[in-house]
């Protein structure tokens, strides 16, 4: 989930909600009710939603950018707020021990934990994408650019592709709790994949590129209503035919054919979606602007989500109205901190890229 520089692409309306729609689909994804039993909601969404937000990423991978600067300013969108969010949180962990789940985690730990930067060392696990997504949009730029003056090169690029595709599902758990001595000092005992997943790099960098070769015609694509029909249809028989998923934060991987198949169909069915919403303007407004905010809610969806959850089944044990609830709160709530965020500079700073943070710039934060 990248945040887009100004110079990578004008606004499009398209794939800001199809963005939007991802992000909720995170959210819904982290719902504890969806959690709870990991039933065919959960698969579905869980098919297609990250390989949804590597393959936006790359639509505004651009090979022109220069290396530095481009580096730069992704460790400004993604890192930055990662560490910042990460750090603080262990601050108030030891600052506030009683009033924290985390008390039991020596600083040690916590710190480790956040500079290895995958699910089972951080205290809020969504984060991972974060450093992730860095190691996966700077692996892929290097790629486009080792590759630029390549002759037939888009036929380079596409078996490029499709060979890191193939290598990252064929070893997508070769690093994945695997019983080791080293790790103690965390408190584990397995290999939690290894730092920043770059286990994931290879699979995670094929979305991108595949992403980056059809960003044309992505950006110029309309809503059909036959194309739609037909994805729809084919991502619902597979599900319901043969019932595989992925799970990235798990490293797992079903049938390779039907789960890249599905995410693929996926994919197409949030662009197509997308397309035909922008046609009108309460959808358009309200999904593009949750788009735009995606970096704010996947920061804090999980607590205000997780929260949300907590206290409202106090009063109610009506899980589907308190999944309804939370998940309101989920995204909602991070919007209200970004609107309060981009009213103090100083805190604007710390979380938001520098080129937003700014007071005379126009542009919101994106996950791109």
């Amino acid at each position: 989930m990248t945040l887009n520089p100004p110079h990578t692409a004008p606004r499009n309306a398209t794939i800001d909600i199809a963005r939007g729609i991802g992000i909720i689909l995170v959210v819904l994804g982290h719902n504890p009710t969806v959690l709870q039993d990991k039933g065919e909601l959960f698969r579905v969404i869980y098919s297609f939603h990250l390989p949804l937000f590597f393959f936006l990423s790359g639509v505004f991978l651009k090979d022109s950018a220069p290396a530095g600067p481009f580096v730069l300013s992704r460790a400004d969108a993604l890192l930055k707020p990662y560490f910042v969010v990460l750090l603080l949180l262990g601050a108030v962990e030891m600052l506030l021990p009683q009033a924290s789940p985390l008390a039991s985690t020596s600083p040690l730990a916590y710190l480790s934990g956040v500079l290895y930067a995958t699910t089972p060392t951080i205290a809020w696990t969504p984060l991972w994408f974060l450093p992730h997504l860095f190691v996966a949009s700077v692996i892929s730029a290097a790629i486009l650019r080792i590759t630029k003056a390549l002759e037939n090169r888009t036929a380079w690029l596409v078996v490029t592709t499709c060979a890191l595709l193939a290598a990252g599902i064929a070893f997508i758990d070769s690093f994945w709790q695997i019983d080791t001595a080293r790790l103690h000092f965390m408190g584990l005992d397995k290999l939690p994949g290894l730092p920043w997943s770059l286990d994931l790099a290879l699979f995670s960098s094929a979305c991108m590129l595949a992403g980056f070769l059809l960003s044309k015609a992505v950006t110029a694509m309309r809503f059909s209503s036959i194309a739609f029909g037909t994805a729809i249809l084919a991502f619902a028989v597979l599900h319901g035919y043969f019932d595989e998923t992925i799970d990235l934060n798990l490293r797992a991987y079903g049938n390779p054919l039907v789960c890249t198949v599905q995410a693929a169909l996926g994919i197409y069915v949030v662009l197509g979606a997308s397309a035909l919403l922008q046609r009108y303007a309460m959808f358009r407004r309200s999904l593009s602007y949750a788009g735009s905010a995606s970096l704010f809610i996947l920061l804090f969806h999980y607590a205000a989500q997780g929260r949300t959850f907590l206290v409202l089944s106090h009063i109610s044990d009506n899980h589907y109205l308190l999944g309804a609830a939370s998940l309101a709160a989920g995204v909602l709530l991070p919007l209200v901190i970004l609107e309060l965020m981009r009213r103090q500079r100083y805190a604007a700073v710390l979380l938001l890229p520098l080129r937003t943070a700014l007071p005379s710039s126009k542009t919101s934060p994106e996950l791109s």
